[in-house]
């Protein structure tokens, strides 16, 4: 099992100088609105690959006045201690983060440390899962993939890279036939990955979902549908690219690509046909913390890997039910936790176990 020892900030968000120690299971941090609850989770979070737990502006990190943040922090994983280093330096007048290993910033080095830290993370905006934006349900499956497939993240990127220069090629009227083409094979091959991953992961999830229903006596089942009429229609390489030629046409005037897995939707829908996004907010709540149980039973289960769960204000709407599931969640796998609240009391449920912080405002 990997987990975080400590963490210190320097001139990070709201922080000045900040350090904490942890433990290996859950760990709470509470306190008033603003105290920097979140700030922390984000911290640890920028150890793994991207912008965080928020996504933000590197330049947005650093504490106000200040030229740059640096975040120190000690991973414990087989009994061997990585000194982890994040933080921010100025390339071409623009902050860049940086990330080192025992001072070492080698690709190699970095890969390796990404495995092991698979994150998986909530955020309050993930409770209007179903009923939110086809987008906020892609980010959200596409979330999941990563924690256990570091390299996923670059496959998104790399889609969306061919899409925009095709896109540009068409605005532009730069018909280069043979560049074209190219481009829409890598977008079709990069496309079918896409859905595959997708398609496999869901397929896991709702397997584990419906088990757990059971388990907790909910005696419903869970399904998803994906909206996504070009994907029925099972594309293979040749037919993706015929259709990307065929609509190069509408593409030219609505910029992108008519079709693809950035155009995709995933319904869930409850005993076959009640939408999902028509139960209470407690009830949606329920699968919102269903599916995290699931998924962490399928990534150590068959990914064999062990997720860090950073669990931002996951307290809300926390009735009898939902929090026997958390429960379930923290005392199921040996898995480090990280979840924040504004009262301590909101957490009585948990073992005498957890390590509580408050978290004040600096």
């Amino acid at each position: 099992m990997g987990f975080f020892k400590s963490i210190k900030l320097y001139n990070f968000r709201n922080f000045d100088k900040f350090s904490i120690d942890f433990s290996k299971n859950c760990n709470v941090f509470y306190g008033n609105n603003g105290s920097g609850k979140t700030n922390l989770l984000e911290a640890i979070s920028l150890f793994s690959k991207g912008r965080g737990l928020r996504k933000d502006k590197i330049s947005n990190f650093i504490k106000h006045d200040c030229e740059e943040f640096q975040i120190n922090s000690e991973f414990c994983n087989s009994e061997i201690i990585y000194n982890l280093f994040s933080g921010s330096k100025i390339y071409n007048n623009k902050p860049k983060k940086i990330i080192s290993v025992n001072n070492d910033k080698t690709k190699e080095t970095l890969e390796n440390i990404y495995n092991l830290l698979p994150f998986l993370f909530f955020v309050p905006d993930f409770e209007r899962l179903f009923v939110s934006s086809p987008s906020n349900r892609r980010n959200f499956i596409d979330q999941f993939i990563f924690s256990y497939d570091s390299s996923y993240n670059k496959l998104i990127n790399q889609y969306n890279k061919f899409i925009q220069e095709r896109s540009n090629l068409l605005l532009n009227n730069k018909l280069d036939e043979i560049w074209l083409e190219q481009l829409e094979k890598k977008i079709s091959e990069y496309g079918i990955k896409i859905y595959r991953s997708r398609a496999n992961l869901l397929s896991s999830l709702i397997e584990n979902l419906n088990i757990y229903l059971r388990s907790f006596n909910l005696n419903n089942v869970i399904n998803v549908k994906l909206n996504d009429s070009f994907y029925e229609k099972h594309i293979d390489l040749n037919k993706f690219q015929a259709e990307l030629k065929k609509n190069r046409t509408i593409d030219s005037y609505t910029g992108g690509s008519k079709i693809g897995p950035h155009k995709s939707d995933f319904i869930f829908f409850l005993n076959k046909d009640y939408l999902v996004s028509q139960l209470s907010t407690g009830q949606q709540k329920t699968l919102i913390l269903l599916i995290y149980l699931s998924h962490c039973k399928f990534i150590i289960d068959v990914k064999k890997k062990q997720p860090i769960l950073l669990l931002d204000e996951i307290c809300s709407h926390l009735d009898d039910i939902n929090r026997k599931i958390l429960l379930t969640l923290v005392e199921s796998f040996d898995l480090q936790i990280f979840m924040t609240g504004t009262n301590q009391n909101l957490f009585s449920f948990l073992s005498t176990n957890t390590n509580f912080c408050n978290i004040k405002i600096r």
